[in-house]
């Protein structure tokens, strides 16, 4: 499964889950964008009633660039690999909103 298709998988989730939705609330304006080392990109925009939406391509101006391996990505987004332990591998690198990144990691594990 790609990072994408991950992510997708758990966007939805999120999408058909008042609670959920509820928690995504904290993160309204909010721009994650995932640029992958094999060339791909997409960004996860989060709207004001808390809902994800996921496109591909670059944003012009994300609140935070998370940059990892396509593979790494998965793993993170399935539970496989540790989200803070591939930070400091290097296999994960963040810029910009580093605190927003930090909690949408911690709520996404709460979905897996």
């Amino acid at each position: 499964m790609s990072s994408f298709e991950a992510l997708d998988s758990v966007v939805r989730k999120i999408q058909n889950n008042p609670g959920l939705l509820q928690e995504f609330k904290k993160f309204s304006g909010k721009i994650f964008q995932f640029s992958l080392k094999e060339g791909d990109t997409f960004h996860l925009s989060i709207g004001p009633d808390g809902a994800p939406a996921l496109e591909k391509g670059n944003h012009p101006s994300p609140s935070a660039t998370i940059t990892a391996s396509d593979s790494a990505l998965a793993d993170i987004l399935t539970g496989k690999a540790d989200a803070v332990q591939s930070f400091f591998m290097g296999k994960v690198k963040v810029s910009g909103d580093l605190m927003s990144v930090q909690g949408l990691v911690n709520l996404l594990k709460k979905i897996r």
